[in-house]
């Protein structure tokens, strides 16, 4: 028993003895190798970071290992510990680790994402590089790109129809764009693409611009097409609608360009006068409309007027007839000319009624002139006291100067993309013809960019002045839509006697009207920006307001939103 004692001490003795001998051989290799493969830094980190390079074991006599690090600029970029993109790391003998840092060095420069890629390229000693000797290491961009907004120069431009030369639109930014981007520009307007003018290097009426980046400024080139006829000057209407990438719509995004005339008429021209009467009560019997001739005519001319409008043949008519077309004749050596038209006095309680007169047609000594070939005749019913509330927007500086107000109905984009008064030539409906045109109405436009990722809400509600009437009404509005096929915006309007003016939207207070879509438009065949008038009958028992209310959800398949209104009126039946 004893001696398996003595045996047991002599065997733990010689263990110990073996496991010093061990720690002590140092002829063995070490493979260097990085632990990891990638690694990244803010540009703006305060403090380095500490790069380890491990060796996979003790037993060897130590040496160096060699580094590169390459993918920036040394001394712009980054710096390291080492004092170089290139150095030596020296590993004692029997070391595990040996270690270096990195620090980025940040700028206000906005640029790309810096990558490092760091290489063990030797070792030396009782060391070798293993299979992870790249690490990659990436210099996070903190700075933010610059966003230009971009814009005309001007509103209106002018340009003459024999210019020899194209006319340069420019469209400045505000600042420069980091990333660049598009600027798509819809062009509308009486001047024809390819007729009244070019646009040199396109071939539509709606087109891209392509900005790069660092730009300061976008533009493109007009020519005015000249020809032998003489006629109206004509006018382009360039939009900006959309932008993207590193860009935004400033403040001037509509460019109305005048191409004018430059041919001398054959013959004196013929306007309607613009001092005639335009407003006649409806027991007024015969009525003169008076025109202008630009000089004396040399032969006979006929004129062919075109009558429109609210009236019908019971209304009026040219001493007896009631043709529409009408045509009357101006003599040789006439300066001025005129037309009789009666107005018919009935007993009917009705609205007052517009007839509005053409020039359509002029042969023989005279021409159509450029200066006034419509104008519109209001005759005032005279068999009852009616309300007749009619609101064109043609005037006001904005919608509060004019007795509305707007409720915001928790919307979450942009507080100030509500439903506003807005100036666009000719984009806005004629307040007696829902086909004709005007300058001044409503407007609601909205765009996220076709890139967004995050869904908000769209949902402003336009409230009119109180309306000090009761019974019977009738409620016309006019509208239009853009962007079909991302625009899934709800078009609803109301009518309450409730509200009371309190600026906050309740649902339960309001009665509605009638909804619209920009798809139901378009399946009754309005197509974009052609305007639809809505027509509803109501009975309020007292005073009462009008609203119109849009509301979108907004995301990455209906990202934008585009709806005019115009002419407001609200009559007795």
């Amino acid at each position: 028993m004893k001696s398996i004692k003595l045996y047991m001490v002599f065997f733990c003795i010689l263990i110990i003895f073996s496991c010093n001998e061990d720690d002590e051989d140092f002829s063995g290799t070490g493979t260097a190798n990085f632990s990891i493969t990638s690694l990244q830094e803010v540009e703006n980190a305060t403090s380095a970071l500490a790069i380890n390079i491990g060796i996979d074991n003790f037993n060897h006599a130590g040496g160096t290992i060699s580094v590169a690090i390459s993918g920036a600029t040394y001394g712009t970029d980054y710096e390291t510990s080492a004092g170089s993109d290139t150095f030596t790391l020296d590993v004692a003998q029997g070391g595990l680790i040996t270690s270096f840092s990195i620090q980025p060095i940040d700028n206000d420069a906005i640029e790309a994402n810096k990558q490092l890629t760091i290489t063990l390229t030797d070792a030396t000693g009782a060391l070798t590089i293993g299979d992870n000797a790249t690490l990659t290491f990436t210099i996070l961009e903190d700075d933010d790109p610059l966003v230009a907004a971009v814009a005309f120069e001007s509103a209106t431009l002018a340009i003459q129809e024999n210019a020899t030369s194209a006319t340069t639109i420019n469209i400045p930014f505000d600042q420069e764009t980091t990333n660049g981007g598009t600027i798509t520009i819809e062009t509308t307007g009486d001047a024809v693409l390819g007729t009244d003018y070019t646009i040199v290097g396109q071939t539509a009426t709606t087109f891209t611009l392509t900005v790069p980046a660092n730009a300061t400024t976008a533009s493109f080139d007009i020519q005015a097409i000249d020809n032998t006829v003489f006629e109206a000057d004509k006018s382009i209407i360039f939009t900006v609608t959309e932008v993207s990438g590193g860009l935004s719509i400033g403040t001037i995004p509509q460019l109305t360009v005048s191409i004018e005339n430059d041919d001398s008429p054959p013959n004196p021209l013929i306007d309607f006068d613009a001092s005639n009467t335009t407003s006649y009560n409806e027991d007024a019997g015969t009525i003169t409309v008076n025109f202008t001739l630009s000089g004396t005519t040399t032969a006979a001319a006929t004129i062919q007027l075109t009558t429109s409008g609210t009236t019908d043949a019971s209304d009026f008519n040219f001493g007896g007839s009631t043709a529409n077309p009408y045509s009357f004749t101006i003599p040789a050596g006439s300066s001025t000319g005129s037309v009789a038209i009666t107005i018919t006095d009935d007993a009917t309680v009705e609205m007052d009624e517009i007839l509005t007169l053409e020039i359509t047609n002029v042969s023989g000594g005279l021409d159509a002139g450029v200066n006034l070939q419509q104008q519109t005749i209001t005759i005032t019913d005279n068999d009852a006291v009616a309300f007749n509330y009619v609101e064109d927007f043609e005037s006001g500086t904005d919608l509060a100067t004019l007795g509305f107000e707007n409720i915001l109905n928790g919307q979450t984009v942009d507080p100030t993309r509500v439903i506003s008064l807005i100036t666009s030539n000719g984009n806005f409906s004629d307040v007696n013809n829902v086909n004709g045109t005007s300058d001044n109405g409503l407007n609601m436009f909205y765009n996220a960019g076709s890139g967004t990722t995050v869904t908000e809400l769209l949902d402003n509600v336009l409230v009119s002045p109180i309306m000090n009437a009761s019974g019977n009404m009738e409620v016309i509005i006019d509208n239009s839509y853009a962007f079909l096929n991302q625009n899934s915006a709800t078009v609803t309007y109301y009518w309450s006697q409730t509200y009371n003016g309190s600026g906050t939207f309740i649902a339960s207070e309001w009665n509605v009207m009638g909804t619209e879509t920009a798809a139901n438009m378009n399946g009754e065949g309005f197509g974009n920006n052609t305007y639809k008038q809505q027509q509803f009958n109501i009975s309020p028992t007292g005073n009462f307001y009008i609203a119109i209310r849009v509301s979108q959800t907004i995301d990455g398949a209906n990202y934008r939103t585009r709806w005019r209104f115009d002419n407001l009126k609200v009559n007795s039946l």
